[in-house]
């Protein structure tokens, strides 16, 4: 299985195996992995979480590309993940070893790769909860402006390349909003347009 994704390229991953991996896996990793998922965040940003970054009204975490701070509202889905981590006296919410420091990026990948690879969930990465996430919410309806804030995107057509819409779906929407805006008696014929 590969270990590794482009952002853009990471599986995205259905509601049963979301499912599937959050059971599967074990504090912190269920958490953290939650957390990509319902915060639209990278990995990366999530093992680094402070316990700072946590209020009893939102999350604020830090952009690892964009080095801006997001905030999203603790929802119900999210405020009970946020309810089950264990509080630390340290910096972090997901030390590592030492306690010094947070838990490192590629041991967080490593027992997500396991539990890709026992569940047979080929071509995942880390990033998957993310996309995923990202592309639930426009299939869900959100607009994506709104689905851009969530993720941290700077542009919408970033944003685009970056969930999922097959490629079918995305031609249908085109077609269905220009019959919306004209119908075929109202739409000047080419061949009849003057030329200029």
């Amino acid at each position: 299985m590969p270990k590794s994704n482009r952002e853009g390229k990471a599986l995205v991953l259905s509601r049963d195996q979301l499912q599937a991996v959050f059971v599967r896996l074990d504090y912190p990793h269920c958490a953290i992995s939650r957390l990509c998922y319902l915060t639209a965040s990278r990995a990366g940003e999530v093992v680094a979480l402070p316990v700072t970054a946590i209020s009893h009204e939102a999350i604020s975490i830090k952009q690892t590309k964009t080095k801006a701070t997001k905030e999203i509202n603790l929802y119900p889905e999210l405020s009970d993940v946020v309810k089950q981590l264990v509080p630390q006296k340290g910096t972090y919410y997901f030390p590592g070893r030492s306690g010094k420091t947070h838990l490192t990026l590629r041991a967080f990948q490593k027992q997500l790769d396991k539990t890709f690879d026992y569940l047979g969930i080929k071509g995942a990465s880390s990033h998957s909860f993310r996309r995923s996430m990202a592309t639930h919410l426009y299939r869900a309806g959100v607009d994506l402006e709104s689905i851009r804030q969530v993720t941290g995107h700077k542009s919408l057509d970033s944003l685009t390349l970056y969930i999922d819409i097959p490629r079918l779906e995305a031609q249908s929407k085109v077609a269905a909003a220009v019959g919306k805006l004209w119908n075929r008696t109202s739409l000047p014929n080419a061949l009849e347009m003057p030329l200029v």
